[in-house]
């Protein structure tokens, strides 16, 4: 995925390409893995220095309206915001909250699932590991 997919998406779907959505996502894109809205923020007020944070919430809530988002919410209730490239799923630290993204999936929890709920259709799923990454863990 790149910025010209997603802008094409974007206006296919109606929506403005400001030069701040635009900046918004390609910080997105050269994330290593999921950001907070203030990474988010931060790392646009370093091009858009006058944009206020209710721009950034506003802008990160409408892509993942339209499905370009995905929110991962941990388990203090804060959110991190990934673009949806592809299915993925999450280990975080709950020491330094670093997350890392992987696309594979527990197939035989789904499969359990389907199997005790024949009459249960899934339409989405997370899977996210919570612990401590290897520099927590010495310190």
């Amino acid at each position: 995925m790149n910025l010209a997919d997603v802008l094409t998406g974007l206006k296919e779907k109606g929506l403005k390409l400001t030069p701040q959505r635009q900046q918004i996502l390609r910080v997105l894109l050269r994330a290593g893995g999921p950001l907070t809205a203030k990474e988010i923020g931060d790392a646009l007020h370093r091009r858009f220095p006058n944009v206020g944070f209710g721009t950034v919430y506003r802008t990160l809530e409408t892509l993942k309206e339209i499905g370009v988002l995905h929110e991962i919410i941990f388990p203090d209730g804060g959110k991190r915001f990934e673009l949806s490239r592809e299915h993925r799923h999450h280990l975080i630290c709950l020491g330094c909250g670093r997350a890392v993204s992987f696309p594979c999936c527990p197939a035989e929890c789904l499969g359990q699932i389907t199997k005790l709920n024949p009459n249960f259709k899934i339409q989405e799923h997370s899977f996210t590991v919570f612990g401590y990454c290897g520099d927590c863990r010495k310190t």
